[in-house]
Formats: structure tokens, sequence, C-alpha cells
């Protein structure tokens, strides 16, 4: 009982010290993936590629993936490159499969960069996050 005075004043200091947690979610309603892509070639894009990342429902088999976030963003500098995209939390499932995927095009449209293989996120274990290396088209 002596240590009674004690135990207050350091559960305010435990609970003051606590890191608030940190999850997709930036606001209410909202859920935030955020895509690094990156390019393992040393060359510098010129002016006029832009980076396309999507955030895809891919748990219909033998149907298209279904698009629910969807950036696209001039490329500046060298890679890596970051997008945050956010989309409604109400629009996922935990039941279903979600992937990112990243593609840069050329001025004229043409695929330079592309995603090869499946980045999953959100749902079954996945987290909120993906880091691309994309692969050279041509």
């Amino acid at each position: 009982m002596r240590y009674a005075p004690l135990i207050l004043p350091a559960g305010l200091v435990l609970a003051a010290c606590a890191v608030a947690p940190t999850g997709p979610e930036m606001s209410a309603g909202t859920t935030v993936v955020t895509v690094t892509a990156l390019y393992r070639e040393r060359i510098m894009l010129p002016p006029g590629h832009v980076l396309t990342v999507r955030v895809e429902d891919v748990s219909r088999a033998d149907a298209p993936a279904l698009v629910l976030a969807e950036a696209r963003e001039p490329l500046t500098g060298a890679p890596p490159y970051r997008v945050s995209l956010g989309l409604p939390t109400a629009q996922i499932d935990p039941r279903h499969a979600y992937a990112a995927r990243a593609e840069i095009r050329d001025a004229a449209g043409a695929l330079v960069f592309v995603t090869d293989t499946r980045h999953a996120v959100l749902t079954q274990g996945a987290p909120a996050f993906a880091e691309i290396v994309l692969k050279s088209a041509r």
C-alpha cells in the first residue's frame, strides 16, 4: 500500500508516452495505400513520362480487375517515386484480394516500364504499402 501514490503518476507518464496507432486510415472513411515505384536501369527519363499507380480488386477469377483508386503523376527527378492513393474504406471487403500496380509511359503513350508481379495490399495480412520494382517493357 505504500507504493499506491506512485502508481497513478507512473500510469499517467506511460499513457502520455504511448504511440498513437498508425494504420492505413487517413481520416474517417478513407484508407490510404502508399506505393513506392522504382526501376533498376541507371537512366534518367526525359520530360513527358508519366507514372500511373492503381489499387485494384483482383479477387475475381476470369474477369478484369476492378480499379478502386488511380493516380497519375508526371515524373521529375530520379526514382524512387512515392505515391499515396486514398480510397473509401467502405469499398474494401476483407474477403477480397487487392493489389497495387504501376506503369510508366512516355509522352506518346508507349509503355516503358511495367509491374510484372503481384503486390498484395490491404487484406489477408497484406500491408497498406507496396514497393514495386518496374521492369522494362521494351
